[in-house]
């Protein structure tokens, strides 16, 4: 696990609800690009999940929390 992963990893333990990628990101003090590949790698290894849902302005967003 690299630094970046333990930082997201304590950002969404921290979180009381299910974090999108950009507040990953805000919470994590990395970039939304950064995040979002450390999301995906995390979701490869089984440490968080993800869903897509529909923003406040009909774009779709993808919204991330760790795995039990």
């Amino acid at each position: 696990m690299s630094k970046t992963d333990d930082l997201i990893r304590s950002a969404l333990a921290r979180s009381k609800k299910q974090l999108s990628t950009y507040e990953v990101a805000k919470l994590a003090g990395i970039s939304w690009s950064t995040a979002n590949m450390h999301c995906y790698k995390l979701k490869a290894n089984g440490i968080v999940d993800c869903r897509e849902e529909e923003g406040k302005t009909g774009a779709k967003k993808v919204v991330w929390w760790l795995k039990k």
